[in-house]
């Protein structure tokens, strides 16, 4: 069953991202400033998950003529990669690492019971972070992960929810997909370095919910809560009046946030 969670509005993230500037998934509209990108590059593809697919849609990324195009967009519906962006910190700090996952686990994939087995889990078994921070954007409709730390917390999220986790001083994490809730998943994570006043601030994690999903739902539940709180909140879901532009939130500046809490 779902424990209960203390509601309130997310704490302020201990990184410089909660002071205006654009992470992945939130921008602040009021301190955006456009910028023209200095280069654009292609990331590795790791093929997973399932790897034989990812192997034969990355050979065939290979060719010449149109396959890049065509093996791009079957990865794109049908899985099989994860692609880790590491920043330069001359340039991005204080972000560190940009990963896009896309899998599928597919009931009758027959190879998938001896992958798991033999060379890898479905997912992310106990492994320690410690002077960052995670943010885990899984898209709508995409299944997410199952999440277990040593501070005690268990839950699960996907479809639209976020993850937002202060390693700090340090934890052990568990991050296992999800494949009750679909076969197909896909999900953003960022990592997003601390200053040095906050490296060692109590490890914390912090639990976003699409702005339409109704608590307790499908898309994220906290399972058992751990020595800290969960605390809980909601993605800020907008869109530009002529429906051009949608932007979706995981923050808002101080000003913003104390004036939600007092109408609230």
């Amino acid at each position: 069953g779902r424990s209960s969670s203390r509601r309130a509005t997310p704490v302020r993230p201990e990184s410089p991202c909660a002071q205006g500037q654009m992470i992945a998934l939130a921008v602040f509209l009021p301190c955006f400033t456009p910028r023209a990108a200095t280069r654009i590059s292609r990331p590795t593809r790791l093929p997973v998950w399932p790897a034989w697919q990812g192997v034969a849609l990355g050979v065939a990324s290979q060719l010449p003529g149109p396959f890049r195009s065509w093996a791009d967009r079957l990865e794109d519906a049908f899985g099989g990669r994860v692609a880790p962006i590491q920043f330069d910190p001359r340039e991005a700090d204080p972000f560190i690492l940009l990963v896009h996952h896309r899998h599928a686990f597919r009931p009758l994939d027959f190879l998938r019971p001896l992958f798991s087995a033999a060379i890898m889990p479905e997912g992310f078994p106990a492994h320690p972070h410690r002077g960052f921070e995670t943010v885990t954007y899984v898209l709508p409709g995409r299944a997410g992960l199952v999440h277990r730390d040593s501070e005690g917390c268990r839950m699960r999220y996907g479809d639209g929810a976020v993850q937002w986790m202060t390693a700090g001083r340090g934890m052990l994490h568990e991050e296992m997909w999800d494949t009750g809730a679909s076969v197909d998943a896909e999900l953003y994570q960022l990592w997003v370095n601390l200053p040095p006043r906050s490296k060692l601030v109590p490890p914390r994690v912090q639990l976003l919910l699409p702005s339409t999903a109704p608590a307790g739902g499908a898309a994220a539940q906290v399972q058992r809560e751990g020595s800290t709180p969960v605390r809980t909140g909601r993605v800020i879901d907008e869109v530009s009046a002529d429906g051009a532009v949608r932007v979706r939130g995981i923050a808002r500046p101080p000003a913003e946030e104390e004036a939600a809490a007092a109408e609230a």
